[in-house]
Order: structure tokens, then sequence, then C-alpha cells
């Protein structure tokens, strides 16, 4: 029989409630610069308890000091952090090459934190034992690295290969926590959503719970229809590229967030530039939703959660990838 799903996923001494979103921050396709996220999201920590942050812009900040001390002033006021490798923005600005383990060590040491992902592989060996020992490697010298930091090991497959790919990692590592791309799960959200129940049913054989993580995943109705299928955690940047509408959940343009301004206190408060108006007014807005999507999975009615907020569309596929009766 598999584990019982849970509430919260302990982290030393506290505890971060699932299933939960990440906002993340980074240098890439953004407006603002990571120290300016970094001190919002440090500043609005009564909003957001957690955020994602990537170790490449760690290095590349005006300020290092200031950084560390908004991770330090996060972390002592209860906000849980996690660091991201930094392969993705080494990416996007084409510093692959001099982006490095030990760069990503360096700032393991540098920087605390609560959570990180493991440095991964995205072009991965093609044969499965080779890969699973990779990652296992990998997460071994990331994690004596890291310290009390715990690493979270990142698996790059198809979506046919995943289930039993990250069983196997689970297994060989230990780990109570582990992660996938949202874009290696299929082309469509459907194909990823059948993914992920795959993945979920690979995971609970192994007669523990093993928190998975799905990276680059922040629409919020992209995170209720995966949480229904078995996924637990979550980070985006749709909450610093977009406005959100607090009555659909659906996502609109930055610039057409005077639309909904009215949806919350923030949208009046003229001590604030329109950046931070709109952060605020979206972190509310995903502080809310994953309440009452927590309150939904521990009450066994994310099917009633989904009707009710999810457009009748989608709330339909949702219920045809579930198995539950059709709305």
């Amino acid at each position: 029989m598999p584990a019982a799903r849970p509430t919260v996923l302990a982290i030393g001494a506290r505890s971060l409630p699932l299933p939960v979103y990440f906002p993340s921050i980074s240098s890439v396709k953004t407006a603002l610069r990571p120290q300016d996220y970094l001190q919002l999201l440090s500043s609005l920590g009564g909003l957001n308890g957690q955020f994602l942050v990537s170790a490449f812009d760690l290095t590349d900040v005006d300020q290092p000091q200031s950084a560390q001390q908004a991770l330090t002033s996060a972390r002592q006021a209860g906000i849980i952090t996690l660091m991201d490798s930094g392969n993705y923005e080494s990416f996007w600005k084409d510093a692959q090459a001099d982006w490095k383990q030990a760069n990503f060590h360096k700032v393991l040491a540098d920087f605390s934190c609560d959570l990180a992902f493991g440095f991964d592989e995205q072009q991965p060996p093609a044969n499965a034992d080779d890969h699973v020992a990779l990652i296992a490697e990998r997460w071994q010298a990331d994690q004596a690295a890291a310290g009390s930091c715990q690493i979270i090991p990142i698996v790059h497959a198809s979506a046919s290969e995943l289930p039993a790919l990250c069983a196997t990692v689970a297994a060989k590592t230990g780990v109570t926590m582990l992660a996938v791309p949202e874009r290696r799960l299929g082309d469509g959200v459907l194909e990823r959503a059948r993914a992920v129940k795959a993945i979920r049913t690979a995971l609970n054989g192994l007669r523990r719970y093993v928190v998975l993580h799905l990276l680059g995943t922040g629409n919020p109705i992209s995170i209720a229809l995966y949480s229904a299928m078995g996924a637990d955690s979550f980070d985006g940047l749709e909450w610093c590229r977009t406005v959100v509408d607090h009555e659909s959940g659906l996502l609109y343009h930055l610039s057409q967030a005077d639309f909904f301004a009215g949806q919350t206190a923030w949208g009046d408060d003229d001590k604030l530039s329109f950046q931070a108006r709109t952060l605020a007014h979206n972190l509310e807005f995903f502080s809310d939703w994953m309440r009452r999507l927590r309150d939904a999975v521990s009450q066994d009615r994310l099917s009633e959660f989904c009707r009710s907020n999810l457009p009748l569309r989608a709330s339909r596929h949702v219920a045809g990838v579930a198995g539950w009766s059709q709305p």
C-alpha cells in the first residue's frame, strides 16, 4: 500500500507546506534585476513563505554581501529558500562552458539556503544504469558541498522513461524529494498530466512518499492539474512576468495589471512602483491559491477544487485524466 500523501515536508526543524509554489528569481527574460526581486520577496515574507534563486545569478549581483544578507534575513524570518543550480541562466547567457559544478559548489558555500537543486546534466547518458549512476554521483558531490542544505536531484528524460528513472534515482539516493522539468513531460498539458500521474504511481511503489517537484510550472491552472495527478512542488516566473486575475486564475500581460488593480489593496498603494504593486498583487493570489489547494488535498476535495476554480472546459479535461465523474 502506498504511503499517505504528506501535508508538509520537514526541512531541518521547519516544515514546508505541500503542495507549494516557489516564485522564481532569474535574470533571464525578466524586468528587474535579481537583487531587486530578492529584496522584494524577502520584504514580503508575510505574503509568501518561500522562493527560488539562481546560483548563477548570485555570482553576478552588483553587491554580493547585500544578497547574502537578504538570504540570511529571509531564512531568519522563516522564509524557506531554494537555490537553483544556475544551468538555466548559464544556457541562456551562453556561459555553459564556464559554469561548472565547482562554481555551483562555491555558491553553496558562500550563500545560505535551505534547499538546492542538484547540478543536473541536460544531455544524460542513453543507458539507464549510467544515467542513474551519474545523477547519484553528482548528488553525492553536491550534498557534500552543501552541508545542511538539502540537495534535490533533477531527472532529465523522455516522458516514457521518467517514471522508472525517478523511482530508481529515489531508491538509490534515498532522497525525500526529486525534480523533473515540466517541458520533459510532453507537448500538451494533458499529456504532461498523464506523465505526472505515471511518475507518481512509480514513486508510490517505493512504499515511502517522495515529494515530486516540477521545474518551470507557475501557471495556477497547471499547478492545480498537476497537483491532482500527484505533483507536490512547483516553481515558475509567471508571478513576475504576468499579472493574474484573482477571479479566474488566468494570466494576462504584465502591462494589463491596471485592469485588476482593484482586486487587492496593493493597487491603491501609491507609495509603491507599478512593478512592486503588481508583484504584491500576484503574490497575494498565489498565497491564497496554494492555501486553498492544500486544504483541498488534505480534505480529499481536489475534484471539487478544480470544478470550482478552473474554467469549465479545463475542469472537464482534468476530470477525464484524473478519472473523476464529469462536471
